[in-house]
């Protein structure tokens, strides 16, 4: 899925830190809004069901069958497309909104905001689809989190309003605002009910399921579970000082000295913290240990380490100075300027990167392949189901609700249907053009007026597609397929987990003391005082709940 790129290591990149099941991936340093990665939210006592025992409340799965990918994902792993199909597939024949009426939605963008209604005729062409208007409250990304909070507590929610997994993390208290807000899709949805949405219908069952809340259905999801996040570097500048990408922590320490140049206002890294982490062998959030107790990912002697490591690399100058004083820092422009040659990013951003550099024929940037801190079998987080939501108002009439879950359907066309190529690329000829190869090349105008506005409206099934940046698609297939191989297993595979309220509340003071660790602002010792704060004021409640979780589960 294309999407756009986060900041840097920011006030999410930990919130999950000790999250529920997989939940912690969605807490990557520089995860993008399109990252893989969930969270269930939280109730004052936490609740978790098998999605196994949810089945009534989902809708039916029928597969769209579209246009047959060139790379089949392994091991669970994106597809891979090689090329844009000539003969695009119209699956939504009539605008859904059938009343005109405009539509309200509030979704986060990690770039700058497009021309508005009425100055913008991508919105315009994408609009005379829909039946009407859609008029977007963009917030920017970095602070989308901290705009959620004010907005559900006032209760003055928009129609349509995209929630991603990681900023329900820090929502605490989430699972009563969705109930008191949010409108019960389960009767317009639920098994058959679906049909008159094929597009709905042919999202991933699991990916539903994660859509639950306090046992309606509540959402409709993004599908996620692929990995959240890559370790980019600029291969270009990397080739320049006859540097290759690392396969250890001690080449990744090596790394930091050999490319750090300030008086050339050049450093080694961005965000890394999380990609340390799993190289370290930092487990996504709990395991257990050889008596069968679970041990938080805070807990573990790897992650201790790993938090050294990341210290050293702020102690010794190897991070960008604007992520040293600001851990909200916008990374992108760092990394695109040659500023940061290495950081961490969700699988969106590649793409989306060679889109800003497609006039900069020397700008070069790659994957480094999962690695163990030792050389040995690396693990690699896995993300949950279903990582971003789209909700609707509470108490709308019936007609617009399925008005509503109209657009969605439309939204959630996949790659191969004119829907998908439209709010992705625009009107042919006039936003986009196409290269001889048939793949889609924007044009100023597109370049101007094109943002994932209509992209984060509501999910459709992954897919790696963007092969108008040559050989993109096969070394991010490479990269995907190589990543599912690793992907740690997850004890809570397969369980819809609503953390309790008081054990979510602990991953924002936590992650305030971790980032005082990292940038010197506080001795190493003070991590086990922080790990011990955690446990008395909650951490220890969390391990007996999802103990129980995991026992009432069989498992």
């Amino acid at each position: 899925m294309t999407g756009t790129g986060s900041s840097g290591p920011n006030r999410r990149s930990f919130l999950a830190l000790v999250g529920a099941g997989t939940a912690a991936v969605a807490a990557g340093s520089s995860l993008t809004a399109c990252s893989d990665g969930g969270g269930g939210g939280s109730t004052a006592a936490g609740h978790a069901e098998a999605t196994g025992k949810l089945s009534g409340l989902l809708p039916k799965y029928t597969a769209y069958e579209g246009v047959k990918p060139d790379l089949p994902g392994e091991n669970g792993a994106d597809p891979g497309f090689t090329k844009y199909p000539t003969d695009l597939q119209r699956v939504v024949p009539e605008p859904p909104v059938k009343s005109g009426r405009e539509v309200t939605a509030m979704t986060p963008l990690w770039a700058p905001s497009p021309p508005g209604l009425g100055s913008n005729s991508y919105y315009a062409a994408n609009n005379e689809r829909i039946g009407a208007p859609v008029r977007f409250n963009i917030v920017n990304g970095i602070d989308y989190g901290d705009k959620l909070g004010p907005l559900l507590a006032a209760g003055n929610v928009p129609e349509l309003l995209c929630i991603p997994g990681w900023n329900i993390g820090g929502l605490a208290r989430f699972g009563q605002a969705v109930d008191k807000l949010f409108e019960d899709l389960t009767p317009h949805l639920a098994g058959d009910k679906v049909s008159p949405y094929p597009m709905l219908a042919n999202l991933p069952t699991a990916a539903w399921s994660f859509s639950v809340w306090n046992g309606q259905l509540k959402a409709v999801p993004f599908p996620g579970g692929g990995a959240p996040w890559v370790l980019y570097y600029r291969k270009d500048l990397m080739d320049k000082a006859g540097a290759q990408p690392p396969k250890t922590i001690a080449e990744l320490e090596a790394l930091g000295k050999q490319l750090t140049d300030a008086k050339r206002k050049q450093w080694a890294f961005g965000g890394i913290s999380d990609e340390v982490m799993r190289a370290y062998g930092v487990p996504a959030s709990w395991r257990k240990d050889s008596s069968g107790k679970l041990v938080n990912r805070i807990e573990t002697p790897e992650f201790e380490e790993a938090v050294a490591f990341v210290r050293k690399t702020f102690q010794s100058g190897w991070v960008h100075p604007e992520v040293v004083a600001n851990n909200s820092a916008d990374q992108k422009p760092l990394f695109e300027g040659g500023q940061v040659v290495i950081r961490m990013d969700g699988t969106g951003t590649w793409a989306e990167t060679l889109q800003r550099q497609a006039n900069n024929p020397s700008f070069k940037m790659a994957a480094v392949a999962p690695f163990a801190h030792d050389g040995g079998t690396p693990i690699v987080w896995g993300g949950d189901p279903a990582g971003i939501y789209t909700f609707m108002k509470k108490g709308l009439a019936p007609d617009r609700i399925a008005e509503l879950l109209g657009v969605l359907n439309y939204t959630a066309s996949p790659f191969g249907t004119q829907e998908n190529q439209l709010y992705n690329y625009g009107v042919e000829g006039k936003h986009y053009t196409r290269l001889p190869s048939g793949a889609p090349k924007l044009t100023p105008l597109g370049q101007k007026e094109i943002a994932p506005t209509y992209l984060f409206l509501g999910g459709r099934p992954n897919a790696i597609t963007q092969s108008e940046y040559p050989g993109y698609v096969e070394a991010m297939s490479t990269w995907a397929n190589l990543a599912a191989k690793y992907r740690e297993k997850n004890l809570f595979e397969g369980i819809r987990v609503e953390q309790p309220a008081k054990y979510a509340a602990l991953a924002q003071p936590f992650d305030d003391k971790l980032q005082d660790i990292y940038r010197g602002r506080r001795p190493m010792s003070d991590l086990k005082v922080a790990i011990k704060e955690w446990q008395t004021k909650g951490g220890d409640a969390g391990r007996d709940f999802y103990a129980k979780v995991l026992s009432d589960n069989g498992r």
